[in-house]
């Protein structure tokens, strides 16, 4: 990235440098948000990535793009981040919850357990990358330590925590309904 490439990005922004640095600054951590939100560890790369190719391809479109520059940002990012998912599918989501690997079946285990087992890393696979983090987060923490850390974890995600709590209830029904529905099919077949 050039200085020349930088201000010219910055007047799209907003014609007053001072403006424009500020939309900037929004728009950045807007962005490093979204990453981290999705489950990616290296946001700020990504962030960093989408800022790139906005400088590339405004360059052509600045003068004739009409609207909120920001949506145009928000577009790339989304984009990044379906580039990413392809690259890496199956990616353990934490070491807490290796979702790719084969669970290990204790003989004695009851074959309703082992289909339960089967049905709910089909579901949690279903879910997109940034609810199993968001998920896996969330139950992560133990007794007095919980309610600390899910406060911190609804600070990163800007949200107050009661937000928190449903978005994870909502998660957890889809869940639930994904593992009933599952099992369901899975007995029928026998």
């Amino acid at each position: 990235m050039t200085q020349d490439e930088f201000d010219n990005l910055l007047t799209w922004l907003n014609p007053n440098r001072d403006l424009a640095a500020k939309k900037y600054r929004e728009i950045y951590d807007t962005l490093v948000r979204l990453f981290s939100w999705r489950g990616y560890h290296d946001a700020e790369e990504l962030a960093d990535e989408v800022v790139d190719r906005v400088m590339v391809k405004a360059k052509g479109f600045v003068e004739t793009y009409v609207g909120d520059p920001a949506l145009y940002f928000y577009g790339v990012a989304k984009n990044v981040s379906r580039e990413r998912d392809r690259r890496l599918p199956n990616e353990p989501l934490t070491p807490n919850l290796p979702i790719t690997e084969e669970p290990v079946v204790d003989e004695e285990e009851s074959s309703e357990a082992t289909l339960l087992r089967e049905c709910m890393k089909k579901c949690l696979r279903a879910l997109d990358r940034g609810e199993r983090e968001l998920v896996s987060s969330y139950y992560e923490a133990s007794k007095r330590s919980k309610i600390t850390y899910r406060k911190t974890l609804a600070e990163q995600l800007r949200i107050e925590t009661n937000a928190l709590r449903v978005r994870v209830f909502r998660i957890r029904t889809r869940i639930k309904q994904c593992v009933e529905d599952c099992l369901k099919d899975k007995k029928e077949m026998k």
